[in-house]
């Protein structure tokens, strides 16, 4: 059954029309892209990552040309078609006004909060769940220069929702934004895949409740978490580093964890979520 959106005063846009753009048409539409914004070459890498994993999709948001031609909408998504070389369906707009560039992007983006909300049907996830995915696919160096999209941290929370889910739901009674760290967390959902759940739900429960005031390796955990008081790349792979030696010391019942080796993350994200469970 269809339902009609349209009222009877609706007519049709003519200079609109659905374009397979090649890498050769890309290059050759940014060659008059003489309007557009300084490249951001971070944009541009999370277009290619959605292009190359398949989550490209054709929507009403489209390139945009003037009546002369010029390009004033699209440049990063061309450009990452040009990277990619790779063929992708677009929606193109020709015989814009000139002047209508100043009415571009001047909404709200949606969020990777927003998105995962409305592609899992649930008002009850939280930027604690985006946090925790984006860290969970950071990894042990943080890859400063990612900005996951939001079809990526939809995917990905799909894939590992139960990873996630049984971390966040452990750090949602903690008030303690030092210690309810993402990173720590992202950490902790990785070792999901590797070690049994209930030893990280006790790890986790320790961390919290712990005052800091011992000499154990957990208390001083937590010591470094509250002195640390900026969340730049450096000090969060320094969060992780920290967090994964603690934890692999935890595990192995170790008071010394200064000299266990974590110059490679151990946790590596499965191929498949049914990885096994044994312990690190």
């Amino acid at each position: 059954m269809t339902i009609s959106v349209l009222p009877t005063s609706a007519r049709p846009y003519t200079n609109v029309y659905t374009v397979d753009v090649t890498p050769e048409l890309a290059k050759l539409w940014l060659a008059v892209g003489r309007f557009n914004r300084r490249v951001n070459y971070s944009a541009v890498a999370k277009y290619v990552r959605q292009i190359d994993a398949g989550l490209w999709r054709c929507t009403h948001q489209g390139i945009a040309f003037t009546r002369e031609g010029i390009l004033i909408d699209g440049q990063h998504r061309l450009l990452a078609v040009v990277k990619t070389g790779k063929t992708v369906p677009m929606i193109v707009f020709t015989d814009e006004p000139l002047e209508n560039f100043q009415f571009i992007d001047c909404g709200r983006n949606r969020s990777n909060l927003d998105t995962m909300r409305l592609g899992q049907a649930d008002g009850t996830l939280s930027s604690l769940h985006t946090q925790t995915v984006r860290a969970f696919l950071a990894g042990r160096f943080c890859q400063a220069a990612n900005r996951w999209s939001n079809a990526e941290v939809n995917k990905e929370y799909e894939k590992h929702h139960e990873a996630i889910n049984h971390v966040v739901e452990l750090f949602i009674p903690c008030k303690d934004k030092r210690l309810n760290d993402p990173t720590v967390r992202g950490l902790l959902a990785r070792a999901y895949y590797h070690v049994a759940p209930d030893r990280i739900t006790e790890f986790a429960t320790k961390l919290i409740h712990c005052n800091g005031k011992g000499g154990d390796p957990i208390s001083v955990l937590w010591q470094c978490l509250h002195v640390w008081s900026d969340r730049r790349e450096s000090t969060k792979c320094e969060i992780y580093r920290r967090t994964m030696q603690t934890f692999l010391g935890f595990l192995h019942n170790r008071i010394d964890v200064s000299r266990i080796d974590v110059s490679t993350d151990i946790f590596p994200i499965p191929k498949q979520s049914d990885a096994n469970t044994d312990e690190a």
